[in-house]
């Protein structure tokens, strides 16, 4: 049987609210309160809104417009100053959407967003639950691009954290250590897997035994790392070498996690964890690099305030070219004759600095460690 046409007045009578609020929710929700944008979207619900009723996004001149919904727990990031830069270079305007995704309703705030400003395309910086959703109603936006994360059905523009963990550790080992320790994110979260399997294959590849003693997870903010140092080098066999992951894929989701924590640093930056590494060492009186070896991953080679950093071997990940590159890929794929790649790998740079020493470990040494 089929559904019935949805009208403002219908969906006006079963919220409870005037037409007028139903037609701002529709078209500018971001100007709406939460509690109408939630009775509108439970009446549509409710009287079975589907989105295949939505008509094809069908957009025949560009409004040199871009939607970028960010959902970066750490906003205005070298991500976002590569995207404004290369948008203002080709006088493109670009609208800001922070799309606290909490019910499946929600997802028509996009849609109507997106419609309302006649957006040429959409620019969606990590990852969000919302975002296996939003495959059902892609013919009803406009091109989409997922930045910072990988896709096997949507455009993206993304690091190969697999390849580029196996690199940093094979850096260490190549100087000989065998105790390396690596600092992840969230165990949850594709991205840390695969991190994780980079450091895994590194070392299975040159016969290291793994210990699990030297994977620390969750250790995102200054004062987690903070502890984990301590731990991880007050240990019978305290680990030669650490590499401290970056939290760059953090959403906003995560932060009612992180409060978790008792020690959470509501002070959270990008360089927030490996400060807390350094600030260990010091602490603890370790001498960086003769008792251990650190490697850290930058977004900028510019100097730091925090002038230690500046003396820390580093993997280098150009997020202003990711952002750059993002609009690019964007507007050609909004060519309709273009046949190029829908996906695009960002390299990324080791600079070797003053944090690494080569070591010689003993067998006893490995053994034990194990």
């Amino acid at each position: 049987m089929p559904k019935s046409k949805i009208t403002l007045t219908k969906i006006a009578k079963q919220a409870g609210v005037s037409i007028t609020s139903v037609s701002r929710v529709i078209n500018t929700p971001h100007l709406t309160s939460r509690l109408t944008q939630q009775r509108v979207n439970l009446a549509i619900a409710a009287l079975g809104f589907d989105e295949s009723l939505l008509k094809t996004y069908n957009q025949r001149d560009l409004q040199q417009k871009i939607l970028i919904i960010d959902n970066q727990l750490i906003t205005d990031s070298l991500i976002n100053k590569g995207i404004e830069s290369k948008a203002k270079a080709i006088g493109y305007k670009l609208l800001y959407l922070r799309f606290l995704y909490f019910s499946e309703q929600e997802i028509q705030y996009i849609i109507s967003y997106t419609v309302h400003h006649n957006v040429d395309g959409i620019l969606i910086i990590n990852d969000s639950p919302y975002l296996a959703l939003l495959q059902r109603y892609r013919h009803a936006l406009p091109p989409i691009l997922l930045i910072n994360q990988f896709s096997l059905t949507l455009p993206c523009i993304y690091f190969d954290h697999l390849s580029n963990t196996y690199r940093a550790t094979q850096y260490f080992t190549s100087q000989g250590h065998r105790r390396i320790a690596i600092l992840l994110g969230d165990s949850n979260k594709t991205e840390t897997h695969h991190i994780k399997q980079g450091y895994l294959q590194a070392l299975t590849r040159q016969n290291i035994r793994v210990s699990t003693n030297y994977i620390v997870h969750d250790c995102v903010h200054y004062s987690a790392s903070y502890r984990a140092v301590k731990k991880l080098m007050q240990s019978a066999f305290p680990p030669s070498a650490i590499i401290c992951c970056d939290h760059l894929s953090l959403n906003y989701l995560d932060r009612d996690r992180l409060r978790q924590d008792e020690k959470f640093d509501e002070t959270l930056t990008a360089e927030s964890a490996i400060c807390g590494v350094i600030d260990q060492g010091l602490a603890l009186n370790i001498d960086i690099p003769a008792d251990l070896s650190l490697l850290q991953f930058i977004h900028h080679k510019g100097h730091k305030q925090y002038g230690p950093l500046n003396h820390i071997c580093s993997i280098y990940k150009p997020l202003f070219t990711m952002g750059e590159d993002a609009v690019t890929l964007l507007l050609a794929l909004l060519d309709r004759n273009y046949r190029g790649l829908d996906r695009l790998i960002i390299e990324i740079e080791i600079i070797n600095r003053s944090s690494t020493a080569t070591v010689k470990a003993t067998l006893h040494e490995e053994q034990s460690a194990n």
